[in-house]
């Protein structure tokens, strides 16, 4: 094609929903550390460019966290963090502090402060005998772990961080105070940022169903034997279309409490789609939704062959919009994707973002000009993937948003713009069902602790029904655990496939969100319940390992 081809980013941001519904702690600091490392800066860096357009979904239980830290909500680690000034940690909070106070790549980061690496070093030769570090050591721990996950390019831009980082240990109460208050301000400023680049025009805002939940399998867990007929399902199978057309009605409502218009499309969790998902999603009022290619293979019995250097031989079956539905949907470039999201971090800017402009590049030139609209869409993750880049990904996305903002061969969109100026032409005549793992469901049901922990939240929903009929009439302390735990990333760390140091902690708050449903009606959860639904083994390996939780391992998979 001789014009310029348009070049649709999605950056999906999303954590699931730590609170825990008994005692209102969070339990993992993740949402409050991305923040201060990832959220607030990937708007900041993108306003460098004012010509490069980009798209942002913002998972409406994300924002609902980031707010309540504004408000001055708790985690775990944050009270640790703040104990470590009066010394007088327990034993198992220190013991706490040294599996968890280094989740944050070693190479890339610990490996570059000396004294950071220098805690760690003391840490492996003291072993589990944390009493041979001194009241010192944790506090120089604490600031250290905090600092490390505020963005480099923040902590230069402030006079007291970059002061407190070249310090580099004795730090004071002040110092601890600081970099955590730090945190807080930087999470109470996501949403508005967002929201002004939106206005300004240089992005979109997609919304997710509001919990993050699986749409096909929340409408019915059955529909995941289409791609993956030997999958163990729960007996009975959760079926409960009403509560997936809640959870995107919740979503579009509270986007547009928060950015003051409703969203037009959505990146579904995990670009989990199915006929009844599509249709839900168009009935909520979304326009379009964004999926992946491998989805679009399956949908149209088509192959999407790649030429010796990755890029697509028929470019124009991928980068195009399709009408299914009575809406549009679109399909990311799942190579492109993925390289951003496993492979460039090891590679120079100038080597990664050439790669990536060689392959957009050659598609381009294949492109007839009487075909089109295209649209070349790019989505993944765009939080975790910045760990593995040196200088947390920013000398990457600088020389990718300069390189695309001049080069004259690509523009970069926002796909509602987009879209009204180039609706699509094509009818997709079916659509799969499956996800961007593998074009199925696998990761989230099938195997046996899939099976318990449905059947479990099966149990419970259909309790609550019997209590108090549909979900968009009970209370709220029932309606929103039940919510949380129709969430997809229970089922992910439920998989053989994925494993953390955290296993435990997700399984008990999976749980918890269901036991609070129980006693809300004055009933005693069964006892599946309140025992563990992982392997025993799998437990008792993951509590022998140890080890810092790296948060980007959920992202294994892209």
């Amino acid at each position: 094609m001789n014009g310029k081809l348009p070049v649709a980013i999605i950056w999906h941001m999303h954590q699931p929903y730590y609170r825990h519904p008994q005692t209102s702690e969070f339990v993992l600091p993740w949402v409050r550390l991305h923040a201060s490392k990832d959220y607030l800066h990937m708007a900041r860096l993108l306003q460098e460019f004012p010509k490069v357009k980009a798209n942002f979904t913002m998972v409406p239980s994300l924002r609902d966290q980031l707010e309540e830290y504004a408000r001055g909500a708790d985690d775990e680690d944050t009270r640790v963090t703040m104990r470590t000034v009066d010394g007088d940690l327990t034993p198992e909070e220190k013991q706490h502090m040294l599996r968890r106070f280094f989740s944050i790549h070693h190479g890339n980061v610990i490996h570059r402060h000396e004294e950071y690496l220098r805690l760690l070093q003391l840490a492996t030769a003291a072993g589990d005998r944390s009493e041979l570090l001194s009241d010192d050591y944790f506090v120089d721990l604490a600031v250290w772990f905090n600092l490390a996950w505020i963005d480099p390019d923040d902590v230069k831009s402030d006079a007291r961080l970059l002061e407190i980082r070249e310090a580099g240990r004795q730090f004071t109460r002040e110092d601890v105070r600081y970099v955590i208050g730090r945190q807080r301000l930087m999470a109470s400023g996501v949403p508005h940022l967002y929201h002004r680049l939106e206005h300004d025009g240089q992005i979109e805002l997609l919304t997710v169903p509001y919990y993050h939940p699986i749409l096909p399998l929340i409408i019915d867990s059955r529909s995941a034997l289409r791609a993956d007929p030997s999958a163990e399902m729960p007996d009975p199978p959760f079926a409960y279309p009403d509560d997936a057309a809640f959870q995107l009605e919740e979503a579009i409502a509270s986007h547009e409490r928060s950015f003051g218009k409703k969203p037009r499309g959505t990146w579904p969790s995990e670009g989990a789609v199915s006929p009844e998902a599509a249709a839900a999603i168009f009935k909520s009022g979304l326009e379009w939704f964004a999926s992946d290619e491998g989805v679009l293979a399956r949908s149209a019995g088509i192959e999407l062959k790649r030429d010796d250097i990755g890029a697509l031989a028929e470019p124009a079956l991928l980068y195009r919009p399709y009408r299914f539905g009575g809406g549009t949907a679109i399909f990311r470039d799942r190579e492109l994707s993925d390289r951003i999201g496993f492979m460039y971090g090891d590679m120079s800017p100038q080597d990664a973002v050439g790669d990536m402009i060689w392959k957009l590049e050659r598609a381009r030139d294949r492109l007839s000009d009487d075909g089109g609209p295209y649209l070349a869409a790019i989505i993944l993750d765009g939080e975790n993937a910045w760990e593995q880049y040196p200088n947390n990904g920013n000398d990457f996305l600088r020389h990718l948003y300069g390189t695309l903002q001049q080069d004259e061969r690509f523009e970069t969109v926002r796909v509602s713009d987009f879209l009204d100026k180039s609706p699509a032409k094509v009818d997709l005549p079916n659509l799969h069902t499956g996800s961007w793992i593998d074009a199925n469901l696998r990761v989230w049901i099938g195997e046996p602790a899939h099976a318990r922990a449905w059947g479990a939240l099966e149990r419970t929903r259909r309790f609550a029904q019997d209590q108090w009929g549909s979900l968009r009439y009970m209370p709220k302390s029932v309606r929103q655990p039940l919510m949380v735990a129709e969430g997809s990333d229970w089922f992910w760390w439920y998989s053989s496939r994925n494993s953390s140091p955290e296993d435990g902690v997700f399984d008990d708050l999976f749980r918890a969100n269901l036991e609070v449903v129980w006693w809300y009606a004055g009933a005693e959860p069964p006892d599946d319940i309140r025992q563990p639904l992982i392997d025993p083994n799998r437990l008792a390996a993951t509590v022998a390992r140890g080890g810092a939780m790296l948060p980007g391992s959920r992202e294994q998979y892209g």
